[in-house]
């Protein structure tokens, strides 16, 4: 058994990013899509007392831009539906995903970035790993 630290972050932003979780494998080596999954479903567990705010840090780091700009042409950026019980697990799972896939954040595992969901990667304790938003500068 191996416990992987994962730290999500937005680029220049500090404030009310994924939390920090620790991710369970039964063994060091996986692929990124697994290890979305096993973050995700962690995230979701951190997060689940505040449904609110989970749906906001959930959206922040894995709604993709055209689902942004979507949602801004009508005038407000909203959860795609009403929040009572929390996520679906599953659906945030393949969002999550779909996001990497896309590019709409990178994972960094070791200080080296993951290129696929299929990529198999060994995690080592007490090594970095970092799923990053990326969004784009303003006024450049």
């Amino acid at each position: 058994m191996i416990e992987i630290e994962v730290r999500g972050r937005r680029n220049g932003r500090s404030d009310d990013d994924l939390p920090t979780v620790l991710v369970r494998l039964s063994e060091e080596r996986t692929t990124a899509g697994e290890l979305i999954r096993r973050a995700v479903e962690e995230q979701i567990r951190e997060l689940r007392a505040d449904a609110a705010r989970c749906r906001r840090i959930l959206d922040r780091q894995y709604l993709s831009d055209d689902e942004i700009r979507a949602q801004a042409a009508t005038g407000a950026i909203r959860p795609p539906r009403r929040m009572t019980a929390g996520p679906d697990v599953a659906e945030e799972v393949a969002r999550a995903q779909r996001a990497f896939a896309r590019g709409t954040f990178v994972v960094f595992v070791g200080g080296r970035q993951v290129v696929g969901l299929d990529q198999e990667i060994t995690l080592l304790i007490g090594e970095p790993v970092v799923f990053l938003r990326l969004v784009a500068l303003t006024g450049g």
